[in-house]
Parts: structure tokens; sequence; C-alpha cells
């Protein structure tokens, strides 16, 4: 926001308390001149249609610019879900999708859940803003000006061949390998109306869902982060405001608005592993 965006509108899942105070520290640093919140799982179409609606009726004087879908949910270590879904565990051949029986029916929920998040949320929020950028693109021809957007997912180390497998990772994995694959169809048809395309892959980051992770194993978080450090080969683990620099980069004026159709590793070295 303090290098060249006026206007943002953030999403949360469930916590409003947490997403005021932040949208309230935004404000406080006078850098941006609007700020909007709105709650909601993105794998409802209400809450991706409250986005949207509220996109239009306050930002209709802005061209939408950069679109990030992070939806970083982990079911049993971040925020609840309208599914209920409790337990994160399921994995592929270990027969838990199954309940352990050969003769069970296939518990779909955990597949579905995530497909619906990183699949299904992604794919609607880009076409929706793929419309509204066409529109910006046009206004500009007529006014001869040049307009550029950006579309950016977040997604996770082992969803695509470039990675090791993530053991563990099985179903939210599953979902952001359709963020990888359609991101890249997204550039190609998107390129003529001046947006790129990408995917960013973090390493370990640093975030309120590592307290959780760090509980169960008995440790503080800033504790357990150092130990994952040690496998890193930079030995540190990334924090948000990297993530944010480099969809800055990629969004902004600069070389990396010539970057589309890839999945970048922003991860310290860790893919080397």
């Amino acid at each position: 926001a303090s290098n060249e965006y006026d206007g943002l509108l953030l999403t949360y899942n469930t916590n409003n308390e947490a997403a005021e105070n932040f949208r309230q520290s935004i404000l406080e640093k006078g850098v941006v001149k609007k700020v909007e919140i709105v709650g909601g799982d993105l794998t409802t179409i209400d809450a991706r249609n409250k986005i949207f609606a509220c996109a239009d009726e306050n930002f209709s004087d802005y061209d939408l610019a950069t679109v990030v879908h992070n939806a970083g949910q982990y079911v049993g270590v971040t925020s609840d879900n309208v599914n209920d879904i409790k337990d994160g565990s399921k994995k592929f051949g270990d027969g838990s999708l199954l309940g352990g029986s050969e003769d069970s029916i296939l518990d779909t929920s955990y597949l579905d859940y995530y497909q619906k998040l990183y699949g299904t949320a992604f794919v609607d929020i880009c076409e929706r803003s793929i419309v509204r950028m066409k529109k910006a693109f046009e206004k500009g021809q007529e006014q001869g000006e040049k307009y550029r957007g950006s579309i950016v997912g977040i997604s996770s180390p082992g969803c695509n061949t470039s990675f090791k497998c993530s053991p563990g990772y099985d179903m939210p994995g599953s979902g952001k390998c359709i963020m990888e694959y359609s991101i890249r169809l997204y550039a190609l048809a998107t390129a003529k109306y001046g947006i790129n395309c990408n995917v960013i892959i973090p390493g370990f980051t640093r975030s309120d869902a590592w307290h959780k992770v760090a509980e169960k194993r008995g440790t503080t978080r800033d504790a357990f982060l150092e130990e994952l450090s040690k496998i890193i080969p930079m030995q540190e683990v990334i924090e948000a405001t990297d993530i944010g620099d480099t969809v800055l980069f990629l969004a902004g004026h600069g070389g990396g608005r010539f970057m589309t159709g890839l999945s970048l590793r922003v991860d310290a070295g860790l893919h080397l592993k």
C-alpha cells in the first residue's frame, strides 16, 4: 500500500476482531485511503458474492489492479470452516479415506473442501476479477493509458513436480495443484489485457498458525520455527512481509510485470532440500 496502491479489500474467515484491528492499523499508518474487510468461508458462494459486492460498492472509482488468493486454511490448525471438519490428517493410500475398512464408503469431505477452497473458489475469484480487469484495460485504451493487472495465488511446497511430495499435506495440496495448473492457463488467456498471473510458493513462514502447531509439541512458536530453520539452506524462516514484497514486485511497474505463468519459490532454499 505504501508504494502505489491506495485502496485495499481484505478478506478473513471467522476472526472479525483480528481483521478489524488489522484494518485499523493500516489506516492509522496513513499510507492508504480506503480499507474494507469482508468475512466468510471462501468455499461458499455467499462469501465470494459478498467480496465482489463490497468491491463494486466501495471501490467503484477504482480500477481492479491486483488480486491475491491466500486462503491459508489448514483444517485442525488454522480457523474453523463451514463444514465443521476438525481433523486434517487424511492421506492418500493409508486407508484413512476409507476409515480403515476396505468395505467403507470413500470419505471425500476433506478432499472436496480443499478443492472448493483452492480450486473452485480460486477459479471463481479469477474469473470475476478478469471481467473487471478487462473493463479497466478497455477504459485505459480509450483514454490512451496502459493498464496493468496482476493475479497471484499462494501455494505450498510439494504441489508441483519441481518439489518432492509433502506427506501430511495430501488434502490441501491436492487443491493447490488446481491453482498451480490453472494459473498458467490464465496467464495465456489474459496476457493480451496487460494481466500477469503467477503463484508464489512460500517456505516456512512466521504466522499465528504455528502457535497451535508448537503447542501440540509442547513448545512455543518461535522456538519451533527456530528448529525448523536449521533444515533451511539460508537458515531463516520467511516473514509475511517477504511474501508481500514478492507480490508487489510482480504487481509493480518494474520487471516483475513481465513475469507470468510461473510458480515462484520464495523459501530461503527449502526446495533444494
